[in-house]
């Protein structure tokens, strides 16, 4: 029973909490299963898809994204793979089935009936049968368990049985409440009270009274986790932050045995009863889907995503060609990113990130630009002022090194700024507890309407501030207690690194790995910016999924300033003189942050800046400016704003739906120099990560970057992904009905399953698909060799590269090659990249 557990939850995929919330790849746990068998496996417990449906491909064909030849090209490269996954139609009859299809607008993906699946909960096979509606009230009775069990301070009465695992709070609670017993499952307390106390054994009791056949006790598991599919992945993530912190929680396995418990009570109440049995093919130790058995509906649709995809990476590729030769012909001796330039800057890979990037270049020559992952390399946990609580500001793959905390630098020369900080800290505190007391009586049933008759005069100007969208009248909290003038001097500190172990060896080897991850260690211009970005949006629950992944769903500033702290350290400096990295005392790292929403640039700590440096600050001021501008310019037609006072108004409006597009329409991943991309617009389409192989002798980074940044762009794709494939399982639903659980996550409406994905809102303009759905095109600029070793290395890059998952071209000497599934290069015909056939 355990190995069945631990394999079940495997398949699960977690989801994070509202104030960390970050793309998590719902399929990473089965890529090493081929993509169109794990859609079977998939589909034999549940009704997931994993292809759009035709008209969708039809629409892009007659609009000209996919022509004949990217369908000719997919249907040979199909037939050529390991898995044979080509269509019986020929190249003719494809391109007739796509203009009888062509209906102008395709179809919104809605729950189809999966003819496939033969494994559905009690619930839901009573419901096919009878009618009854059964699956959506045992769903709205877990949900409200787990709402009140993992509440975080939104209720205001707390679950008496908060202490206990999720298991025990829910045994406890079910055998007072006659809820279930009123819509029709008599016993039900009685019932519940005999059940184990652990919930591995409650599950096993339940499989042997459902008469599971154990062969299949794995399918039937998941089918069940499936079945409430948003509070799974709650749960897991549960069960993945106690391992974090070092205990066991089971919380999976109790959700599990809760939604049984239900089912069987209902088989016993009511003599419904499924014949398990008859699932199981003859000699078959288990239920496994087979690759080939596809339909053919299946792998045309197939053969057309590929098609989608070859038809992005000939105009990738075809853009990127005319600076190709620049990869070649360029001095290797001269080769550094901030060579012969006032300043550069270094943003997120972040998609957004490319048109600012290409703004800035264009505005000015002296400025330069690159790609760094947005932690920049700093694993650290931020402790805001006068706070307890870290939060974690890395990627989800890793897990913070130290803690730094948030103090207020006194100004320079300033002798009795020493007894602020305590004093903010004390108003902070005071500014929040006047603030839950406000909030204690605006909810509490004796004082809401008395409070709300004697103060709603004063917040007159909020609302019509929020509702008119004009300059944000709210406070953020961050500056609670603490004056303007303060707020200017809050920072990352250095204070109590040395008692985590993070020495000054320890820091020097830090700064080492971000200048040769940034391609920074033998050139350096006057100003290197390191810039973070961060949204600005108003009344948006999923805000975190619009601030900075690489930070772990927030912003990236207290990572670029510390960063940038680190680098200016003179100590530092001398220290990586010492393996060989000069940084000259004419240069000084700035840290910046990008608003993704606004495309503001500001700067931080310029009490640090040199008097020297004042011009070039003040350069580089004024390109931001125009850069903003120009990018503004570039996004508005997407954001269906005809002036920039329109875009800027999203960011304060409360009742905006589509602040800004996200990273929406992500499609590719280019590891490479600057010069490679440099002047090609890629239309925010393109994660950009320095990279030059020169420099890397060892591969030890272009490991690292296809081990992290690569496979965390890749989880981003595959988020947005599964969001528009299947919105109704992978997706969040409309923003408009949203309801805020414990403050945790969402529903949609007040009731029904935790939602876990991407708002239609996030990836649909009501229109038209704002993302189009197709896996990452990885683009590196290497040998193959190189590229080869790190696959070799890492089972969990060759799972995604051999299964179709990710798909990945070489840049080598001039030519471009093709990564196939049989783990062979194949290069791509020149002619190819302009024409498609």
């Amino acid at each position: 029973m355990k190995v069945v557990l631990r394999q079940v939850q495997k398949a699960v995929p977690a989801v994070w909490p509202l104030k960390d919330y970050v793309a998590i790849n719902p399929f990473a746990e089965i890529s090493n299963r081929n993509f169109l068998n794990a859609r079977n496996y998939l589909r034999l417990f549940s009704d997931t898809e994993l292809l759009m449906p035709l008209d969708y491909f039809a629409k892009l064909f007659n609009e000209g994204e996919i022509n004949s030849g990217d369908i000719h090209t997919a249907i040979e490269e199909l037939k050529d793979s390991i898995f044979n996954s080509a269509p019986e139609n020929s190249l003719e009859e494809i391109i007739q089935i796509l203009q009888d299809n062509n209906s102008g607008k395709p179809e919104v993906p809605r729950m189809l009936e999966n003819s496939e699946r033969l494994i559905f909960t009690i619930a839901e096979s009573m419901d096919r049968c009878t009618g009854s509606e059964w699956n959506p009230v045992i769903c709205d009775e877990i949900s409200k368990y787990c709402s009140g069990h993992y509440d975080d301070g939104q209720a205001s009465w707390e679950s008496p049985w908060k202490n206990l695992t999720l298991y025990q709070a829910w045994k406890s609670a079910a055998q007072i409440n006659r809820n279930i017993e009123i819509l029709g499952i008599s016993r039900f307390r009685k019932f519940v009270s005999h059940l184990p106390e652990v919930p591995e054994a409650a599950i096993l009791e339940l499989l042997n009274r459902m008469n599971v056949p154990e062969k299949i006790w794995e399918s039937v598991l998941l089918c069940y986790a499936n079945s409430i599919p948003g509070w799974s992945s709650w749960t897991r993530y549960q069960v993945d932050s106690g391992q974090r912190s070092g205990f066991e929680n089971s919380d999976l396995n109790g959700l599990l045995a809760m939604r049984m418990a239900y089912d069987v009570a209902l088989s016993e109440t009511t003599a419904f009863s499924v014949d398990w049995t008859s699932l199981i093919p003859v000699n078959a130790s288990s239920l496994e889907p087979e690759t080939l058995k596809v339909n053919n509906d299946v792998k045309l649709r197939y053969t057309l995503l590929r098609a989608a995809e070859l038809g992005y990476q000939r105009e990738l590729l075809g853009r990127l060609t005319p600076n190709k030769k620049r990869l070649e012909s360029f001095d290797q001796s001269n080769v550094e990113a901030g060579q012969q330039k006032v300043a550069h800057f270094v943003f997120c890979i972040d998609v957004r990130s490319e048109r600012i990037r290409r703004s800035l270049e264009s505005v000015s020559p002296e400025i330069g630009t690159g790609g760094f992952a947005g932690f920049f390399g700093i694993p650290l946990e931020y402790v805001p002022l006068g706070e307890v609580a870290a939060i974690r500001q890395v990627p989800a793959l890793l897990e913070p090194s130290f803690q730094v905390q948030e103090s207020l630098a006194p100004p320079a020369g300033c002798h009795t700024c020493g007894s602020a900080e305590p004093k903010a800290v004390k108003n902070k505190q005071l500014v929040r507890s006047l603030r839950i007391a406000i909030k204690n009586l605006q909810s509490s049933a004796i004082s809401c309407f008395s409070f709300v008759e004697t103060s709603g005069l004063y917040y007159i100007q909020s609302l019509l501030g929020r509702t008119m969208g004009w300059k944000s009248v709210g406070s953020d909290a961050r500056f609670d207690g603490v004056s303007s003038a303060q707020s200017r001097q809050l920072a990352p500190g250095f204070d109590g690194l040395e008692s985590q172990g993070m020495g000054l060896a320890e820091q020097t080897h830090m700064a080492k790995n971000i200048l040769s991850g940034m391609g920074l260690t033998k050139t350096f211009p006057r100003l290197i910016v390191l810039c973070g970005h961060g949204s600005q949006t108003e009344n948006n629950p999923l805000k975190a999924g619009l601030d900075c992944g690489a930070c772990g769903g927030h912003s990236g500033e207290p990572n670029a300033r510390f960063a940038a702290k680190l680098l200016n350290s003179y100590p530092i400096r001398c220290e990586l003189s010492k393996i060989g990295i000069e940084i000259p005392e004419s240069t000084h790292f700035l840290a910046g942050l990008h608003n993704t929403t606004t495309d503001a640039i500001t700067f931080m700590d310029l009490a640090e800046l040199p008097d020297s440096h004042q011009t070039e600050y003040e350069f580089i001021t004024e390109m931001c400016t125009l850069a903003s501008e120009f990018t503004r310019g570039e996004r508005m037609k997407d954001l269906s704003c005809n002036k920039t006072s329109q875009l800027l108004r999203k960011s304060n409006d409360w009742s905006e739906v589509r602040p800004e597009w996200g990273l929406a329409n992500n499609a590719s991943i280019v590891i490479a120099p600057r010069r490679l991309t440099r002047t090609v617009n890629l239309e925010g389409r393109a994660f950009l990560h320095e990279y030059d192989f020169n420099h890397d002798p060892g591969g030890e980074i272009l490991e690292t970057i296809m081990t992290a940044p690569m496979i965390v762009a890749h989880w981003i794709n595959m988020q947005y992904y599964a969001s528009t494939v299947d919105p109704i399982r992978y997706g969040s639903g409309n923003k408009t009905i949203h309801n805020v659980v414990g403050r945790f996550g969402i529903l949609s409406g007040n009731g029904g399953d935790l939602m876990t994905g991407l708002p239609w809102q996030s990836i649909h303009d009501g229109q038209n698909y704002q993302h189009h759905p197709q896996r990452l095109l990885s683009v590196i600029a290497a040998p193959k060799i190189m590229i080869d070793r790190v696959i070799q290395k890492h089972e969990n890059v060759s799972d995604l590269l051999a299964n179709g998952w990710l798909n990945l071209i070489a840049v080598e000497d001039g030519k471009y090659f093709q990564y196939s599934q049989d783990h062979t290069w194949s290069e791509i015909p020149e002619n190819y990249n302009s024409t498609g056939k």
